[in-house]
């Protein structure tokens, strides 16, 4: 298994990369906050607020703190799917969302790439001997060939025997029967998983200029509490975009007009591309989720779209600002 140790370098990697983040979105919450664009009323000279329950945070919650909630790096995709740090979350929520849904996003990728034998995927499982089973691992060999290994403490040694003499003397097959353990992910949670990443990524581009918004309330309240349904999952679509096309794009399409972003799932074996749109203020999800329905054609998504541009600042200056803000404002 693998450490969570970090050596010094990485601590102060961490260290610096947390420290970049708080203070750029802390820059932008005090910008609109001057701007009575924001009326909230802040505990501390510095405030962070995480984004998915709302909390108020201070510098001091860089750093570790024994009995105290604190900010996390918070990646999306999830680490484990090749994605980045790009925001702060506390660590309760950063704990919460990675248990209780993060998981079933990877479990579900993984589940996916378990099906498709990869040449050097290896697949725990059992196969059939009268009635009886030998569980095995299945190593893909590639072109086809996929080769058996068993343990002898994990088998019946009599099952076991009976069933490497039948191989040897071509008693048992040559077609075996394969069954492999029951996927353990909950297709809701894979779909909250989505729902976040998408969240979070937006998050990471736009700040607080639209997302302290109550529409978005459901969608951290879902988070928080994923054995609830609170949150009808986002539009999602699937295969539509390639790899060239990661990345964040304005749906402009009169009536469809929303954030839409491309999103990579990578493990070691395959890439899965799947965009997500999430609602502007004026439209609930469930209205934007018709309209999109609408206007596909087969899985399909049909509008016009602008890509995002990532040289604009949209945490220092308030005329960049502003240009969001007016293009939000005249959809209501």
């Amino acid at each position: 298994m693998g450490s969570n140790y970090l050596n010094p370098r990485q601590m102060a990697q961490t260290d610096q990369k947390k420290r970049i983040l708080f203070d750029k979105f802390s820059n932008q919450l005090l910008i609109l906050k001057e701007k009575n664009i924001i009326l909230n009323d802040f505990e501390y000279d510095k405030p962070y607020l995480c984004p998915i329950c709302l909390r108020e945070f201070s510098e001091r919650h860089l750093t570790p703190l024994l009995k105290e909630n604190h900010l996390t790096l918070e990646d999306a995709p999830p680490d484990s799917l090749g994605g980045s740090r790009i925001a702060l979350t506390c660590k309760e929520c950063n704990n919460t969302c990675g248990h209780t849904i993060d998981w079933h996003l990877t479990e579900a990728i993984h589940y996916r790439d378990s099906q498709a034998f990869y040449k050097g995927s290896v697949h725990p499982g059992k196969i059939a001997v009268d009635g009886k089973y030998v569980t095995v691992e299945l190593t893909a060999e590639g072109n086809g060939v996929l080769k058996a290994y068993h343990r002898i403490a994990k088998n019946n040694p009599t099952v076991l025997e009976k069933f490497i003499f039948g191989l040897k003397n071509k008693t048992i097959g040559p077609i075996l029967n394969f069954e492999r353990p029951a996927p353990k992910f909950l297709k809701e949670r894979v779909n909250y998983a989505i729902v976040k990443t998408n969240y979070i990524i937006t998050f990471s581009k736009f700040g607080y200029i639209f997302l302290l918004n109550p529409i978005y309330n459901d969608i951290r309240s879902q988070l928080l509490n994923p054995t609830q349904v609170i949150y009808p999952y986002s539009p999602f679509v699937e295969n539509q975009f390639s790899s060239q096309d990661i990345g964040t794009k304005y749906i402009t399409t009169q009536g469809l007009e929303s954030i839409l972003n491309i999103m990579a799932f990578r493990t070691k074996y395959s890439e899965t591309i799947v965009s997500a749109s999430l609602n502007l203020p004026h439209l609930t999800i469930e209205q934007l989720g018709t309209r999109i329905d609408q206007a596909k054609v087969g899985n399909v998504l049909h509008g016009e779209f602008s890509r995002y541009d990532d040289s604009i600042d949209l945490f220092n200056d308030f005329n960049e600002i502003e240009k969001i803000r007016r293009w939000i404002n005249t959809r209501q």
